[in-house]
């Protein structure tokens, strides 16, 4: 039936990398689980199999699946590395759920794959329903398979899946079976993760699928890595790769994980070599300082970084000695994976020299330090003139993403459908990060970021908002983090987050892990919403996953080299309606210290609340929706054409009142029958009392579970980032609409 306009109720290399490295397309549903730190990862999918490379080398399937017409795939509890599979199998939901757990055995060390497929009989009748394993998994159990009538019944397998590299002897099968049983071990393991986490920022958001996301991002990053080796997949590129690597411990140490970090930076490739796939690109080597940096600046741990000094002074030299392109730019590369002269590769080696020049500074090589600086300048001219020229020459509005020619068919930046048109906004990391470790914004390469945005997204043919194109296709795994830039813009501030919600709205090629290239989405993959139906490189694809929780932090929270602490300059208008609340938790600030910082909304009030640590140079609270906007605030120094107020340090509270609050445009109303039945409640919904808060999803068995009709919003508008529902009259339960 259909009931109001407001609420219906529907019946009762790609880029970076070289081709030989790429997984194959057609394995379309691939995540990862296992344990931190294994060597042979285990690949699991959406029909509840997984693929165990190591040991017995087998795939694991459940004859139990037969091909349902509808199947659920989500990680248990939110964000754990448990896949789970949800079903309906004669009138019974089937559930297969599979994680990994290390098990010590007589001094080995082993990762175990542990299963559990639950039979819930919503029938009248009994069923035979056996699990029907394949691939060599032991039982731990052997209930019957004739489920009767209301029935609950678990089956419970384990398998050994990696050793960690070492050569022992696998353990027998009743050592396996006698090292405890199922629900001990996921006890373990989600323990193990939560405290693992615990040691990172902590993200609360309006949307709690982008915290999960980056949640399970950080677990997958740990099961991914082969000891202290941060690989970027495991179905492809299962090894390091120069510039993925830079970028992907940056953000680990940005985002607090800092106790391993000795033992992970010192595996920084700090030679590149274009006979060699995992080290041919030279922007992993004059980046090569910032991890350095980061760690520098978040530990003050002056000992260990100079006793790597040596290295970190030849490959800042190497800027100085590779800038022979024209002009005095950077030199030829093959930085999107075709010989050009990108401006990637000058704006890596700008935010590169500006890293350099701090670590020196602050070990007190001086003349190393003014050496640095002499170079940034130097090299800044030659860039800004090079750009100045080819706009001029070509009547560009656009920044392009070759130094010396305009974007078109000529190359991949002007190819339809190709993400590579964004390639410096992310990969370069000059416009925003530069700004964070002091550069001055200016110049063509900030002065049109926002033409620059507007262009690249009017240029794409077919693809919806929020997206950039794929190698070419409809989207990439870099896709949040294209949108880093735009925390130097002015009208795209937002766009990381908003990136990041499409690629979970619209890409998964299984539970938050995505592929390098995704050539093309669908519905048919598994539900709820829109799927990669076709991906090249990985998946998981760290090093997008990586860019992804990076954009997501720093739209909330980012330290500047002076100590001030930017907070909320990504915050999307959306995240600003009455009663929202945006937080983050233990985010490490300078000198091994922690802060946090909450953001809430209540009509044109916008409150900040900082606790922990007082960072050194204050707060900038600089939300997008302050600009030209901003009536008074109860603390600190309004600038309200720029959109900011300033708190000195020690000022630890402000409320910001705003001329106009934000305007939300409604976007309908709510399949609330269609949502119901996608996320396996397959009776439907049911109004259970008299307000609208009181619709319930129903299951199989009858039982009735609270639904999150934000979430609905944002599976019946999955182009629509960042919308949200809203009840126009609590007593009337059918005054539900989505907004955004």
């Amino acid at each position: 039936m259909i009931v109001t306009a407001a609420l219906v109720l529907a019946g009762s290399s790609p880029v970076w990398h070289s081709g030989d490295a790429r997984a194959a397309v057609t394995q379309h549903d691939s995540a990862s689980i296992g344990w931190e730190g294994d060597y042979y990862g285990v690949l699991t999918h959406k029909d509840g199999s997984f693929d165990v490379h190591s040991g017995p080398n087998t795939t694991v399937r459940f004859g139990i699946y037969n091909n349902p017409g509808r199947v659920q795939w989500f990680n248990a509890g939110g964000y754990y590395p448990a896949l789970t599979t949800q079903f309906e199998r004669d009138n019974s939901t089937v559930t297969i759920t599979n994680f990994g757990d290390q098990v010590t055995l007589g001094n080995r060390d082993f990762v175990a794959i542990y299963s559990r497929v639950r039979v819930v009989n919503h029938d009248t009748v009994a069923h035979v329903l056996d699990p029907a394993p394949t691939g060599g998994t032991l039982p731990l159990n052997r209930p019957s398979t004739t489920v009767q009538p209301g029935q609950t019944t678990d089956f419970d397998y384990v398998i050994a899946a990696d050793r960690f590299g070492q050569g022992y002897a696998w353990p027998t099968a009743a050592e396996l079976t006698a090292a405890g049983g199922y629900d001990a071990h996921y006890a373990h393991m989600t323990s193990y993760w939560d405290n693992k986490l615990a040691q990172i920022a902590q993200i609360q958001v309006p949307d709690p699928q982008l915290a999960n996301a980056y949640r399970a991002g950080y677990i997958t990053t740990n099961l991914v890595k082969d000891g202290n080796r941060l690989n970027v997949g495991e179905n492809g590129y299962d090894a390091i790769f120069n510039h993925d690597l830079v970028g992907m411990l940056v953000q680990l140490l940005e985002a607090g994980d800092l106790n391993r970090a000795k033992d992970y930076l010192p595996t920084l490739i700090a030679q590149d070599d274009p006979n060699d796939i995992t080290r041919m690109y030279p922007d992993g080597t004059w980046k090569y300082n910032w991890p350095w940096a980061v760690y520098l600046r978040k530990t003050g741990d002056t000992a260990f970084v100079r006793a790597n000094f040596a290295t970190i002074r030849q490959t800042a030299h190497r800027i100085e000695s590779d800038a022979t392109g024209p002009g005095g730019i950077m030199k030829a590369t093959i930085a999107v994976d075709h010989t050009g002269y990108w401006t990637v590769d000058n704006q890596s080696a700008l935010l590169a020299l500006l890293t350099y020049r701090y670590i020196a500074t602050t070990l007190g090589e001086t003349a190393e330090a003014s050496w640095a600086g002499r170079t940034y300048d130097t090299l800044l001219r030659a860039v800004n003139a090079r750009l100045n020229t080819t706009i001029s020459a070509n009547g560009l509005s656009y920044l392009p993403c070759a130094m010396d020619v305009p974007n078109s068919s000529a190359n991949v930046c002007g190819q339809t459908n190709n993400g590579n048109w964004a390639s410096m906004f992310l990969f370069g990391r000059w416009a925003w990060d530069g700004q964070l470790w002091g550069s001055s914004p200016a110049g063509p390469m900030i002065d049109l970021i926002d033409s620059t945005y507007d262009n690249g997204f009017s240029r794409l043919s077919g693809l919806p908002k929020h997206t950039f194109g794929g190698y070419p296709g409809v989207s990439s795994s870099y896709n949040a983090g294209y949108g880093s830039a735009g925390l130097a813009s002015s009208r795209y501030r937002s766009e990381g987050i908003y990136g990041y919600q499409y690629l979970v709205q619209n890409a998964q090629s299984a539970p938050f892990s995505w592929w390098e290239g995704i050539q093309a989405v669908g519905t048919s993959n598994w539900s709820p919403g829109t799927h990669s139906t076709a991906g090249s490189g990985s998946s998981p694809h760290m090093w997008g996953q990586a860019n992804a929780s990076k954009v997501l932090l720093d739209s909330l929270l980012a330290e500047k080299l002076d100590g001030t602490v930017i907070v909320g300059r990504g915050l999307p208008k959306q995240w600003l309606r009455d009663g929202a609340t945006t937080s983050v938790g233990n985010f490490p600030i300078a000198g091994g210290r922690r802060m946090g910082a909450a953001i809430t909304a209540a009509g044109a009030n916008i409150s900040l609340t900082l606790s922990g640590a007082t960072p050194a140079g204050g707060v900038s609270f600089e939300v997008p929706s302050f600009l030209g906007n901003i009536t008074r605030a109860s603390a600190g120094t309004v600038d309200s054409a720029k959109g900011t107020v300033r708190l000195p340090a020690g000022t630890n509270s402000v409320t910001v009142t705003l001329a106009q609050p934000p305007v939300f445009t409604e976007k309908g109303g709510l399949d609330l029958q269609g949502y119901c039945t996608s996320i396996g409640a397959v009776n439907g919904v049911v109004l259970a009392g008299t307000t609208a808060h009181d619709w319930r999803c129903v299951t199989g068995t009858g039982a009735q579970v609270a639904m999150n009709l934000d979430d609905a919003c944002q599976r019946q508008n999955p182009h629509e980032q960042a919308v949200f529902s809203r009840s126009t009259t609590i007593s009337d339960p059918y005054s539900w609409k989505c907004l955004a």
